[in-house]
């Protein structure tokens, strides 16, 4: 993060302030003489510099310059300190000492302070320093630019000595604490008993064993993590890299959660304005990830308990601090193994943006297991109750713009939400803010799934759009899958089921600002197309000759009706709008039957109502079916209406539409009534419309 960046830069800034206070203390003889002088040349660099206590030499067990109740702060905020430290002490060695050289030989820091903070405005304290220090560069630069040259007049050399020489054998911080604090966030963070020891940090000396543990504390944290850093480090020559050999890191928490991060190989540059290299290599080992979760606050459990137990991450990072990359990369979670690579590309201008990529390859997932345990199911009013009072969530529209990012997985089988899926494919690209979906490819009982869209979040408000298609899917497997549920059937009542094989086609898309707005927006039109299809528990055909039989006064067939309806050459359109779709051009055929219709579906009320058409075509519904002896009940479309609510559909729903009835009724009773009583057809048919209209509706209710 940048404020990471920023403050340890400012921190460098801090030590070799430090170095250069030592080496003026060491030029004289009473130290605190220079106290204002001190005091002034960090003023000018925009720093308030207090010196509470004395300034003077320490001779057992080491010679060191010591500093006591050393203070800095931004000059702007002097009241704010941003280094606080009880005691600084620079030891020496002795013999250059005598030579007026003077060589650093080990520096202890007891109880330093650091506190960095961001205001409301998402200004750092340490900002107030670093830009005081980068106008004060400017400055000079300037002045150095308008003033003449000076004549270029030989001098006799001269001999001379002293200056300061960095020659670290040891390194001691104890007691230190750094807090961050964001006023903007809300947030605080603190590293406590910081403890450092450090031994030969001698540039292209031997390397030398560094020692770092500290508490981490922080608003996201409830138990504060413990951190245990050993390293054995090598300094090159000119402070031009670092050799680790290799660096061990270790974070336990509280809750008995072990991450464990291992660092073999160096970094390094060629000059100090070279962009660094990096060649490491890194072995990752965190279990349990939920013991984790749980020391971040965080409440989520898995429903498999062998799920989120192990971590497994090994990768060689190489490339430079704009760019890095991680090939081969090998991801082990719970067991399941992925491979690829990833990498990192930093912003290369004012107006370009950092990117990142993955590709991953695996073999079987199971999600479900990752997912949260399944809750009861709400009772429908509840459920209609949690829906109306539920609130649009606004979409995170700025921060799914700034970066560029791409994404490949394959798995070769997912097992998700009840789904079995074969050899899922993902490809996602995104260009700060577009969010193309180029493939999304899988095997889905027994057929195949392909889709395409993209994602626009660059605006005051997103627009998407999605196209693709299933084809040959089992459409029993996906009911079960989406609509399983563990209570007994009734006894009276079999759930309404749908098999065979079908196809879809869709195309939609959207816009909003909110999830809520995007569900409103929402238009698609989908079109089915079904060879073979099967709807249970009611049969269609035995419903139809139970209305010609009693309208003929001829008797049913005796014969077993199976519960079920096949519907062949099943085609229907379907447009999406909002919350309600509309199916049209619904036609199918029933053995001899004829089926036509149209409906809506409403998925915020969670109902349905389709007006169906059943009309035979020739003398028999089917070969073992009835036969119709009157021509004028053939290719007439008979009025079906199926109307319930999702949790009520079953066997009862589909009977014949009322609405339309008393139409049908009308008509052939006329028919009838002009062929026999010619001028009296008006009053004979309305008494015939009486006394048949009752037994017409209870038709569909008998049971032979």
């Amino acid at each position: 993060m940048a404020w990471i960046k920023r403050g340890l830069i400012t921190l460098v800034i801090l030590f070799a302030l430090f170095a250069g206070v030592v080496a003026w203390f060491l030029s004289g003889v009473d130290a605190n003489q220079y106290k204002p002088k001190i005091v002034q040349l960090a003023a000018e660099q925009g720093i308030a510099l207090t010196l509470d206590g004395d300034i003077g030499w320490q001779i057992w067990p080491n010679v060191a310059l010591k500093l006591e109740g050393v203070k800095l702060a931004p000059l702007a905020l002097p009241s704010e300190s941003l280094l606080e430290a009880d005691k600084v002490a620079v030891g020496v060695a002795l013999m250059p000492l005598l030579d007026k050289r003077i060589e650093a030989k080990e520096i202890v820091l007891l109880g330093p302070q650091v506190a960095l903070t961001v205001d409301k405005n998402g200004k750092g304290n340490w900002e107030l320093i670093t830009d005081a220090m980068e106008a004060k560069a400017e400055l000079d630069e300037k002045q150095q630019r308008e003033t003449p040259p000076p004549l270029d007049i030989p001098k006799e050399e001269k001999q001379t000595s002293g200056g300061l020489e960095l020659a670290l054998e040891k390194l001691r911080l104890e007691d230190g604490v750094l807090r961050y604090t964001d006023r903007q966030a809300g947030t605080e963070y603190a590293i406590n008993k910081l403890r450092i020891t450090a031994d030969n940090l001698v540039p292209g000396g031997k390397p030398g064993d560094v020692r770092l543990s500290a508490e981490l504390a922080g608003s996201d944290l409830p138990e504060p993590v413990s951190l245990d850093i050993r390293s054995t480090l090598a300094i090159d020559d000119g402070l031009h890299g670092l050799r680790l050999q290799p660096a061990n890191i270790k974070l336990t928490s509280a809750e008995g959660a072990k991450a464990e991060i291992n660092l073999r190989g160096n970094v390094r540059h060629a000059k100090a304005d070279a962009p660094w290299q990096i060649q490491l290599n890194l072995n990752v080992e965190v279990e349990p990830i939920t013991s984790w979760l749980a020391a971040v606050g965080s409440e989520y459990k898995p429903q498999s308990s062998s799920a989120l137990k192990t971590l497994h991450i090994e990768s060689d990072i190489s490339g430079t601090d704009k760019q890095m990359s991680l090939e081969p990369l090998q991801l082990t979670l719970d067991g399941n193994r992925f491979d690829g690579s990833a990498s990192y590309q930093a912003s290369t201008s004012a107006k370009a943006v950092p990117s990142v990529s993955l590709t991953l390859n695996g073999g079987e997932l199971n999600v479900d297991d990752y997912l949260p345990p399944p809750v009861a199911a709400p009772q429908q009013d509840e459920l209609s109750a949690d829906v109306a009072a539920a609130q649009p969530v606004e979409l995170p529209l700025e921060s799914m713009r700034g970066f560029n990012a791409k994404l490949d997985l394959t798995l070769k089988k997912l097992h998700a939400l009840d789904f079995e899926i074969d050899k899922p494919e993902l490809a996602v690209n995104v260009n700060n803010g577009l969010y193309q979906l180029n493939k999304l490819a899988a095997g889905l009982y027994g057929g195949t799934l392909n889709s395409t869209g993209v994602f626009n979040a660059r605006g005051d408000s997103a627009r998407g759009e999605l196209s693709g298609g299933l084809s040959g899917v089992e459409i029993s497997k996906v009911q079960e899958a989406l609509f399983a549920s563990d209570e007994p059937e009734a006894a009276d009542q079999k759930k309404v089921t749908l098999s065979g094989k079908t196809d879809l086609t869709w195309v939609g898309q959207t816009r909003g600002a909110d999830t809520l707005a995007l569900q409103k927006n929402l238009r698609a039109a989908v079109q089915l197309n079904a060879a073979e299809l099967a709807l249970s528990p009611f049969n269609l055909e035995k419903g139809m000759c139970q209305l010609v039989s009693y309208a003929e006064k001829t008797a049913m067939p005796e014969r077993e009706w199976p519960q079920q309806t096949r519907l062949q050459d099943l085609r229907a359109g379907i447009n999406l709008n909002g919350d309600v779709a509309k199916v049209e051009g619904i036609n199918a055929g029933i053995e001899n039957i004829a089926l036509t219709g149209d409906g809506t579906v409403n998925l915020e009320q969670q109902d349905f109502d389709f007006a169906l058409g059943l009309a035979l075509v020739g003398e028999k519904t089917s070969g073992n079916g009835c036969s119709v002896q009157n021509e004028r009940w053939r290719n007439r479309a008979l009025p079906l209406r199926c109307k319930a609510k999702f949790s009520e559909a079953g066997a009862t729903t589909c009977k014949p539409d009322s609405r339309r009835l008393d139409d049908l009724i009308r008509e052939e009773l006329k028919y009838k009534a002009e062929k026999k009583y010619g001028d009296k057809v008006e009053k004979k048919t309305e008494e015939l419309k009486d006394k048949l209209k009752d037994k017409f509706k209870g038709l569909f209710n008998r049971d032979d």
